[in-house]
């Protein structure tokens, strides 16, 4: 069976395995990282957190037979403060035309902005790929997750709702944007500025151009990265689109992934979460997984937790005695129930 639910202490190894697959700015091959992130992780779960920035929220999901972790999601509750700014490049068209020469040129525009008073952003979903087809829909299962609990706590959480999608990256584990702008304005590589932006931004504002730069003067094949979507976060982007997120025309100033985002209470798995009363009957054996799918989610015995079930003609879900030991929940028991895309 399985399982979604906060990241715990004894996750670390598995969350450094996961996270080598992807190594993002949200969740970095790092062990030292990675172990303060499952602390704030914890404290933010048990609401320890004073302020909203300093909320961070890790789901894992774990295979309950193999007693390992397989995925792994974040949720960032506010992305952008006075200590940390939020920064990103705007991108802007501008259109001249010669009537001499009859010509008309369309040219694209980078601009650094930043806000102090940043969106929630989510981010760090890794999946194992032996479980990419799983009949479970793990992948949606650990995007969703993030929603059904957003949904349940809004008031921890910021009304835009923003996510980064994963850029092509060269094998090298440079980026052509970065090559081409970063590098030229900050003297560091991708490398060491991914990694200094984790602890300070300030050389961002400091060094980065304040005036608008003409995507125009890059290669090609620099161009063609800017905005683009890696093609294994492409699954992922079906997804969000799927719930209500859009892009921004606002890509992120190192390596050029395009920023996509809604209104927290627009998106679908927020607008369409539903409580209900557990019935005192259950299922002895397990229920058999058919579309449609829907993520069911209980704060029981256990704290959140939240597992995939088929929903029945009637539009309930389907609960079998085992999912109910899962999620710590009995009959008369409120949970909550989000639709998978």
């Amino acid at each position: 069976m399985l399982i979604l639910r906060p990241v715990a202490e004894c996750d670390l190894d598995d969350l450094v395995t996961l996270a080598a697959m992807l190594d993002s700015m949200n969740l970095p091959s790092d062990r030292s990282f990675l172990a303060q992130r499952i602390h704030d992780s914890l404290r933010s779960f048990a609401g320890d957190t004073s302020r909203r920035s300093e909320g961070v929220y890790v789901f894992v999901l774990e295979d309950l037979a193999q007693r390992r972790c397989v995925g792994t999601s974040t949720i960032l509750a506010k992305h952008g403060t006075p200590e940390s700014p939020h920064f990103w490049l705007e991108l802007s068209t501008e259109e001249r035309q010669c009537t001499e020469l009859q010509r008309r040129l369309a040219h694209d525009k980078l601009r650094l902005r930043s806000s102090s008073d940043g969106p929630t952003e989510i981010g760090g979903l890794i999946l194992d790929p032996l479980y990419r087809r799983h009949a479970e829909k793990c992948g949606k299962a650990l995007s969703i997750v993030r929603f059904a609990y957003i949904a349940s706590h809004l008031e921890c959480f910021e009304r835009e709702v923003i996510a980064e999608m994963l850029s092509p990256f060269e094998a090298s584990g440079a980026n052509r944007l970065w090559d081409a702008f970063g590098a030229r304005f900050t003297g560091l590589s991708f490398h060491e500025a991914d990694r200094l932006s984790t602890r300070t931004k300030t050389f961002i504002a400091d060094l980065f151009p304040r005036d608008p730069v003409y995507a125009t003067l890059f290669p090609p094949e620099v161009r063609a990265v800017i905005g683009r979507t890696n093609d294994s976060a492409l699954a992922a982007l079906r997804i969000l689109e799927k719930i209500g997120f859009r892009y921004l025309q606002q890509v992120d100033p190192f390596d050029g992934g395009p920023y996509f985002g809604a209104a927290r209470d627009a998106i679908a798995s927020v607008r369409e979460r539903r409580e209900l009363v557990l019935p005192s009957l259950a299922d002895d054996e397990p229920v058999e997984m058919h579309e449609p799918l829907a993520l069911l989610s209980a704060e029981g015995s256990f704290g959140f937790r939240a597992v995939v079930v088929p929903i029945d003609d009637d539009g309930f879900p389907c609960v079998s005695k085992e999912c109910r030991e899962a999620l710590g929940v009995a009959a008369g028991d409120r949970v909550a129930v989000t639709p998978l895309p």
